[in-house]
Parts: C-alpha cells; structure tokens; sequence
C-alpha cells in the first residue's frame, strides 16, 4: 500500500512536471558539441539547459551529421522524433552534406583509394586529385534531391504530430573555407534556399539565421566551421525566444 501511495505521488509529480516543462529535441552535427577551444559549459546546448532548468533536453548532436540521420535511425528515423514525442525539435545540420567532396563516397575511386590503393599511397593520390580538380559541388554527402526529400519527410512528420521546428539554417563559409573549398559558398546558399523552400509548406517549422551579417564570423571563428564561445552565445540568444 505504501508503494502504491509512492508510486502514486511519483506520477503526479511526473504529470506536474510535463505540465510546466517542456520536452525538446537537439538534432544537430558538430557545430553544436564542444572542442578544445569552446568547452561544453560554453556550448549553446549547455547554455539552452541552464536557462531552461524545468524543460527535458533530449540532446542528439552526432559529428558529420547530416539530414539522413533523419529518416533512418532507428528505422525510418523514429529515434529521432517519434519515439520521443518532443514538443519543440532544434536542427542544426547541413553544412557536412552540403560541403563539396573529393570522392563520392558510394563511387568507383573512393572503394580504390580504401580497399584497393596500398596505404603509403592514399595520401599522394589525394594530394594529386585535389591539385587536379579540387572539391567538385556537385559530389556531396546528400544530393541536393536528397535534401529536400529527408527534409520533407521529416517535417510533415512533425506537422502531423503537431510538433514545433527550429532550424538553424547553413552558416556561411569562413575566409579559411572558401579557401580549401572554393565552391562551398555557392552550396551553402542552394542548400539554404532548399531549407527556405520545404519550410515555406510547414508552417511549424521556423527558419533562424545563425549569424546576421553584421557579425564577424572570421573573428568567431575556430577553424573553417566551428565557432567559439561566443558564437554559441549568439546561438543561444537566437534559440531562446523559441523556447519562452
């Protein structure tokens, strides 16, 4: 009996507590999670946790994301949305599917560089490629068709659950990316405006800018994408309203 009477005030402080709190899905690549140069304190996902004690953060961040992860973990994506029944879910992919490649990953010369070529070799071989025809836009981790279709699968997901969206669209390229990859700006905007086209059909998903004009993104800036501590205090400052 007293089990039952404990068991009892454990579900109604359960029930309170969803009642107050709200549940929220972190979907993100990289850019999100910590480096040796931006601690996890100093991450927007920690910062969202301290200003937001009562909500329940689901935090799914993964390195190399991309919008895959969205129709396929746990099979048809279900881990990443309906197994968790959020409220609110936070994106932050798409710049390591939209990024140009050397190779595509599912051709003919990356299986001979990775099974075939003898290890001694591979760094040479990449070297000549890269002073031969550099990263080509139009190799990349997920086709631009691709993109739009695992965003579209995903949103109207969503909308039928009547869960709530925010995505934080590509971040521009630094100066140092645009360097190493001459192409990435101009996948970065095609990639954007495929966001700004599927979210235009949702009206629960919200598009956010990560970084306005204004900002100096070369002084944020830890290496090619990944920013500082006080990029993720802008990020942070982005999310917040969304959250209130």
């Amino acid at each position: 009996m007293i089990q039952a009477y404990l068991d009892a005030s454990l579900m109604a402080e359960v029930r309170v507590y969803m009642k107050n709190g709200k549940r929220v899905l972190l979907i993100t690549d990289s850019m999100a999670m910590p480096r040796p140069e931006a601690k996890y304190e100093e991450t927007w996902i920690y910062l969202l946790k301290q200003a937001f004690p009562d909500y329940d953060f689901l935090d799914k961040s993964d390195r190399g994301s991309t919008s895959l992860r969205l129709v396929t973990e746990g099979g048809g994506g279900v881990d990443l949305l309906e197994m968790y029944e959020p409220d609110l879910v936070v994106l932050q992919l798409g710049m390591a599917e939209c990024a140009p490649r050397l190779f595509k990953k599912t051709g003919f010369e990356f299986f001979f560089l990775n099974r075939i070529l003898p290890r001694r070799f591979r760094l040479d071989y990449v070297n000549f490629i890269k002073k031969r025809r550099g990263r080509n836009p139009k190799i990349t981790d997920v086709s631009p068709d691709g993109f739009r279709n695992n965003l579209m699968n995903y949103f109207e997901r969503a909308r039928k659950m009547n869960v709530k969206v925010i995505v934080f669209l590509i971040s521009r390229a630094t100066k140092l990316f645009q360097g190493k990859s001459p192409h990435i700006t101009e996948n970065v905007t095609l990639y954007n405006d495929i966001y700004r086209e599927v979210a235009a059909r949702f009206p629960n998903v919200h598009l956010v800018v990560p970084f306005d004009e204004d900002v100096d993104l070369e002084e944020l800036a830890i290496d090619e994408t990944h920013v500082d501590a006080r990029g993720h205090q802008i990020l942070f400052n982005k999310l917040k309203p969304f959250l209130v």
